[in-house]
């Protein structure tokens, strides 16, 4: 059984975690992960612009980064305890997630692969010729539901396409795909 207190614990407001090397609590840094939202718009309202698969990369890999420097701070630098660490239940996870260390790694995460998730539903679909109005609302669920907007996007948009326009692709864009 998960103690009471161990949840309780790992929650106390009066645990900032600083990131290492920047100085900044985690608190402070936040606001910061809304970066992510300037990624969204250029996939939705720039998706053609030549700096959109650049901008959004960088944005997955600076997210990327910051995850690697927390996942080091609270692995090895911290002066707090990490809760047990165990995958094997729910509850466990919950105890785990219950850091406020640990919460913010895997929103950072959470972000950071949903970003790149709908980049790549971009380029896909852009290299299938598949029309940036079917692809725009998926975009916004990757972002809210991850593998559901994936899922949408590779079980019903790719093969209703394909079968719809034959499944070609340019050998232009076939060949930027790779």
């Amino acid at each position: 059984k998960i103690r009471a207190d161990a949840c309780e614990s790992a929650t106390q407001p009066q645990y900032k975690m600083p990131l290492p090397m920047i100085g900044a609590t985690d608190e402070e840094l936040f606001p910061a992960l809304n970066l992510v939202f300037v990624g969204y718009a250029c996939l939705i309202f720039l998706p053609q612009w030549r700096h959109t698969p650049a901008l959004t990369l960088t944005v997955v890999t600076l997210y990327s980064a910051i995850y690697a420097l927390l996942l080091v701070h609270r692995l090895a630098l911290s002066p707090t305890p990490l809760p047990p660490i165990s995958f094997d239940s729910l509850d466990h996870i919950a105890v785990l997630f219950a850091d406020r260390a640990v919460l913010f790694a895997g929103w950072d995460h959470y972000i950071a692969f949903d970003l790149f998730v709908a980049r790549h539903v971009l380029l896909d679909s852009q290299a299938r010729g598949i029309p940036h109005l079917v692809v725009v609302g998926i975009v916004p669920l990757v972002l809210l539901a991850g593998p559901a907007g994936f899922v949408l996007y590779m079980v019903v948009v790719v093969p209703l396409h394909a079968a719809l326009c034959g499944g070609v692709v340019s050998g232009e864009k076939a060949a930027k795909a790779a």
